[in-house]
């Protein structure tokens, strides 16, 4: 089965406001996915456009730089475990959006 993942997606530079776009992501059943690898599959395979913090500095959970709101908590993607079926909302956690899930 395929998790569907919708992302809030937004560039201020060309657009006047936000919109969700869908992903079908086929994680494999059995394996363990966070969030942001679910991203990486995203941006290497179906839209390389996609703006997020792609594996931050630590990959480890401390830095924080890749909070975002995961069905509406918080989560610090580089550690927040998918799941393999079901959707995904993806939103920033902080409002000044540079692009995408990137904000100040």
């Amino acid at each position: 089965m395929a998790l569907k993942v919708k992302v809030k997606r937004y560039d201020p530079s060309v657009e006047s406001s936000a919109h969700f776009d869908e992903f079908e992501v086929p994680v494999p059943e059995g394996e363990k996915w966070t969030v942001m690898d679910v991203l990486d599959y995203v941006h290497e395979n179906i839209d390389s456009s996609l703006s997020y913090y792609r594996h931050s500095i630590c990959d480890r959970g401390i830095c924080a730089r890749c909070a975002t709101r995961v069905n509406g908590k918080p989560r610090l993607i580089c550690q927040y475990i998918s799941p393999t079926e079901g959707e995904l909302i993806l939103e920033p956690v902080k409002e000044n959006v540079v692009k995408d899930l990137v904000s100040r």
